[in-house]
């Protein structure tokens, strides 16, 4: 993957931490004025990071994450320092 899709991934990440894409009536997605296209939307669905729910493509819960074998930090902070518990 070149750093120019991994920026863009990450930027499309930031972008629904703060709030969901919504599906545009003329294909395609949107957050707020920007245009997000289907290949992009896709390829978000196709690492697991995000989830379409109805019209709204949002990311993924942490709990969901978790559930198929990876840790929050925090889980990760307790393994390392057990005295922190």
């Amino acid at each position: 993957m070149s750093d120019q899709k991994k920026y863009q991934e990450r930027y499309l990440l930031r972008l629904l931490e703060h709030g969901p894409f919504e599906k545009r009536p003329r294909g395609g997605w949107r957050f707020g004025t920007k245009v997000i296209s289907e290949a992009t939307v896709e390829s978000l669905l196709a690492s697991g990071r995000a989830e379409i729910v109805g019209p709204k493509l949002k990311l993924k819960t942490a709990a969901k994450t978790t559930a198929g074998g990876r840790r929050s930090r925090n889980e990760r902070l307790a393994k390392q320092f057990p005295f922190l518990e």
